[in-house]
Parts: structure tokens; C-alpha cells; sequence
């Protein structure tokens, strides 16, 4: 009898590995009608993940006003919600009408910025010694509006995604609006929405594989807390840090270029240069003297942060390697652009830890 068990629990494998091979033929031919399909169902169900994704950055807030404040679950996310709503709405009333200037007065003068970079270009090649390197090439066509055409298709495919960009997100806001709505609840039965991913965890998988892959995502969760949180922070002192240098300076478009700075600071190692780059390009069309100032300005704040900021608040606390970091960085920004960037660190710190342990169990094991 018991034989019988263990030979129809053979069969039954072999059949769910020849099904399962099946399917994933019969997905391989119509992967266009396949991954059709699940655009679509991930363009239904996307308010839903966006509600997850705004539940999960707010619900370190809510628990601050739990913890710290002991306020139940209704305030707190009351609490929580009119805050968000009360920096969103600043934000919009008194800085994003400024942003927005600055980029439209940009765009307008694009013209002026490419007649600039031409007379620069025409007086470099007034140097015969330059005009010779360049030639030795063999590359580059020394035309009279060289600059200017190149420069001018540039920047009008540079604008052609940018307008683009914009209509995506406009699409997009109306879903990350009922995210914002559907998140509140998310927040209201986290717990049990909680234990209901356990369960379904611990269906899909046996006992073991299953508190590996939890044990794995709570690593992650605490990662990403503490390297997001905190990088967050880091990023916003240097940003204001910045705009504070950049209005003393009186560099143009302050505020913009002061955000780019707290932007691109999240991404480790190469954010920094990504900030002072475009600070640099936008000042030299000003002032060379003024770009080279600014350019000295921001490297000194990012060798602040980077000696003591960002030790202060992060410290070894995600325990990777310069090496690791960069790895990290390239790969998830080749993977999923930007946010790969950001996330790459925190993700690649789980990963290790998981090894860490599932190697000295081994080691122990032996």
C-alpha cells in the first residue's frame, strides 16, 4: 500500500512537470498574445499596485504617530493623509509653479543657448592647432553649422520625450489618484492583509522553501526602510544645503537645479555627478566663471556628504562594498532605469545577507 502512495506521488510529479512544460511551449509561441494579456490585466490591477507602493513609503509615518503619539489606526492615517496632502499642496501652490518656470524659460531659450555653443565651437576652430587635431580624425565635419544642427536635433528629440513623459504621467494620474484613495484602507487592515500573504506564501510553497522566501522579504523590507528613509533624508539636507549655496551664488534657476542635486543624490556614486553635471551645462551659458564656482560649490557638498553626511546617518548599516554598490547601481539602472538605481543597493544588501546565513548553516552543517 504504501508503495502504491510513493508511485502515485511519482506519477502525479511527472505530470505536473509535463503540464507545466506544455504551458511554457504553448506560452513561448504566443508570447505576443501572452504578454498582450498581462499588460493588460497590470494596466486594471495597476491603481491597486500603486495603492501598495503609496501604502507601503506612508506606513512608516503612520507608525511614527501611533508609536510616538499613541494615536489609534483612524487618526493616525488621518493624521498621515492631511500631512501628505498639506506638502503636496504647498509643493504645488509655491514651488512647482517655480520649477516649471524655470523649465519653460530653459526650452525658451534653447536658440540662444545653441548660438552660444557655436560662436564657442567657431572660436576653438579658429585655433589651428585644434582644427588640425579634429581633422586627424577623420570623423567630424567641420561645417559652419555643425554645432547647430546637432545640437538642434538634440535637444528636439531630448523635448519630444519629455513631452511624451508628460503625457504618460498624466495618464497615469488618475490611477495613482484611486491608489492614493484605495491605500487608505490598505493602511486601515494592513495586518490582516499581512497574514493573508503569509498564508498564501505558505499554500504556493512547502514549510521550509516558505519561511526562507518570508525570512527574505523581511530582510528586504528592513533594507530598503533603512537605506530609503535615510538616503532620503541625506538627500533632502543636501538639496537645501544646496539651494542655499546656489541663491548665494546667485546661480540661475536656483531651485530647479537645487532639486535635480536632491534627486540624483539617491543614487549612490553616480547621482552626485549626474547633479553636478547639469548645474555646470545650465551656468555655462551664463557665465563660465559662475559654472566653475558652481561646479566647485556642489563637489565640495557632495565630499560633505560623502565623509560625513551620509555616514552619520547610514553608517555600515547596509554592510556592501564600494564594488557591490556600483554593481548594484549599474545593474538596476540597466534593468529598470532610475528606480533600479535606488533600489539596486537596498536589494542586492538583502540578497547578501540571505547568503550570509544560508552559508554559514552550510558551514555549520560540515
Amino acid at each position: 500500500m504504501q508503495l502504491f502512495k510513493e508511485d502515485k506521488i511519482k506519477y502525479l510529479d511527472i505530470i505536473k512537470i509535463v503540464i507545466t512544460i506544455m504551458v511554457t511551449i504553448k506560452i513561448i509561441d504566443n508570447y505576443e498574445l501572452f504578454f498582450h494579456w498581462v499588460k493588460k490585466i497590470f494596466s486594471i490591477v495597476s491603481p491597486f499596485i500603486y495603492a501598495f507602493i503609496i501604502a507601503y513609503i506612508l506606513n512608516p509615518i503612520m507608525k511614527f504617530f501611533e508609536d510616538r503619539f499613541k494615536f489609534n489606526r483612524g487618526k493616525s492615517i488621518l493624521t498621515t493623509y492631511i500631512l501628505i496632502v498639506a506638502i503636496f499642496t504647498v509643493f504645488s501652490a509655491y514651488l512647482m509653479p517655480k520649477i516649471v518656470t524655470s523649465i519653460m524659460d530653459i526650452i525658451k531659450n534653447i536658440p540662444e543657448f545653441t548660438k552660444i555653443s557655436q560662436n564657442y565651437f567657431n572660436t576653438l576652430l579658429a585655433d589651428e592647432r585644434i582644427k588640425s587635431i579634429l581633422l586627424s580624425t577623420g570623423d567630424m565635419e567641420l561645417k559652419p553649422d555643425f554645432i547647430v544642427s546637432k545640437v538642434s536635433s538634440f535637444l528636439a528629440a531630448v523635448l519630444n520625450t519629455f513631452l511624451l513623459k508628460t503625457v504618460s504621467f498624466t495618464n497615469s494620474f488618475v490611477k495613482w489618484l484611486f491608489g492614493f484613495i484605495i491605500s487608505i484602507y490598505i493602511l486601515m487592515d494592513k495586518e490582516n492583509l499581512m497574514e493573508l500573504g503569509k498564508k498564501l506564501v505558505y499554500i504556493l510553497l512547502r514549510k521550509k522553501s516558505a519561511d526562507g522566501v518570508l525570512e527574505f522579504l523581511w530582510n528586504l523590507h528592513d533594507m530598503i526602510g533603512v537605506y530609503i528613509g535615510t538616503k532620503a533624508i541625506d538627500s533632502t539636507i543636501i538639496g537645501v544645503m544646496a539651494f542655499i549655496g546656489l541663491v548665494v551664488i546667485k546661480s540661475p534657476y536656483s531651485l530647479l537645479i537645487a532639486l535635480i542635486v536632491g534627486i540624483t543624490n539617491m543614487i549612490p556614486y553616480f547621482g552626485p555627478f549626474i547633479g553636478m553635471i547639469v548645474a555646470f551645462t545650465i551656468n555655462i551659458f551664463f557665465s563660465p566663471i559662475k559654472a566653475i564656482i558652481v561646479l566647485v560649490f556642489l563637489f565640495l557638498l557632495q565630499q560633505f556628504d560623502a565623509w560625513y553626511l551620509d555616514p552619520k546617518l547610514i553608517g555600515d548599516k547596509v554592510g556592501l562594498k564600494p564594488f557591490a554598490v556600483i554593481f548594484a547601481v549599474t545593474l538596476g539602472g540597466g534593468l529598470y532605469g532610475t528606480i533600479g538605481m535606488i533600489l539596486g543597493v537596498p536589494i542586492l544588501a538583502a540578497i547578501k545577507t540571505y547568503i550570509d546565513k544560508l552559508l554559514l548553516t552550510c558551514k555549520q552543517l560540515n
